[in-house]
């Protein structure tokens, strides 16, 4: 993905946020209408586990978030959200 720009490590991610937008990074997140946690909501109900990072980037002109996921194989899965739309987009 192109010009990720790391939000947030995350680590009981729904049970306790602990995440905060780094300075460079609010321009970029205010073009966003999906908040960080609602994406991480959706990219969970895409793929089932632990949210364990997020990014939010540009991605073909469009303001996107890269969640990864550790899933119930313990294998580590991308799911892409559109920070307008809220649609998740499993990384095959």
């Amino acid at each position: 993905m192109k010009k990720m720009i790391a939000i947030a490590l995350m680590s009981g991610l729904l049970a306790s946020p602990a995440w905060a937008l780094f300075e460079s990074n609010k321009q970029l997140a205010a073009t966003a209408t999906v908040t960080l946690e609602d994406a991480v909501k959706h990219a969970l109900k895409a793929v089932p586990g632990k949210a364990v990072e997020a990014e939010i980037g540009k991605e073909d002109g469009r303001t996107v978030y890269e969640i990864e996921i550790v899933d119930s194989n313990n294998k580590t899965q991308k799911v892409y959200v559109d920070a307008q739309s809220g649609q998740a987009k499993i990384d095959h």
